[in-house]
């Protein structure tokens, strides 16, 4: 959810050069490599926040994508039950079948419901088998292969370690931004593409 903090921005001058900064060690990254404008979005698949921009962003991206880098960290809340298991699946993604990984964040905010209601009253089985056939379903990846990444600790701590990352960058809630390495609470605020390009023509003037 959306952390609502009382803060002070600080603009850049006009005169300000933005320093172009390599891939950030954690996250899922896509577009250029290097570039002037590197922008990281920390997700909780299961936040209602996160499913609201997300549609925005990417298409924002996609309509940017020659000259923004989008880096996605999926950052699992601990006040969302089954988040952390949710986000284990969609680390497997990232890993295992990247061109799928926006498939399945798409999917997963689409459908976060059964994972905040329906899933309380399933036991530990139940939530690996159905999130391994919903993987499925969302990104063609094969319910064996999930399922066996679900009890696979490997992948969980993989995943604690971002969490650590995004904690190392004060990250409290989601979803949250940095714009190269600097958190940004007014890209909180962006939900539809045009608000995404009010903010860059501001960073850029």
């Amino acid at each position: 959810m959306k952390l609502l903090l009382a803060v002070t921005i600080i603009a850049c001058a006009s005169a300000t050069q933005w320093v172009p900064i390599a891939t950030p060690s954690d996250g899922f990254a896509m577009g250029p490599v290097t570039t002037n404008y590197t922008l990281e979005v920390f997700y909780d698949h299961l936040c209602s926040d996160s499913a609201a921009a997300w549609p925005g962003l990417f298409q924002y991206w996609q309509q940017n994508k020659d000259w923004l880098q989008l880096v996605i960290h999926i950052h699992p809340l601990p006040y969302h039950y089954y988040a952390f298991i949710v986000g284990v699946a969609g680390r497997f993604i990232q890993l295992n079948y990247p061109q799928n990984f926006t498939d399945f964040v798409t999917w997963m905010f689409v459908h976060q419901d059964k994972y905040l209601d329906t899933a309380l009253y399933w036991n530990l089985a139940t939530i690996k088998s159905n999130l391994a056939t919903d993987t499925q379903t969302a990104t063609g990846a094969p319910f064996g292969q999930v399922s066996n990444a679900l009890n696979n600790n490997a992948y969980y701590y993989d995943l604690g370690v971002s969490t650590t990352y995004a904690f190392t960058r004060g990250i409290t809630g989601t979803p949250q931004y940095l714009i190269n390495g600097i958190w940004s609470p007014d890209a909180t605020n962006c939900e539809t593409p045009s608000d995404w390009v009010t903010l860059f023509q501001a960073i850029k003037s």
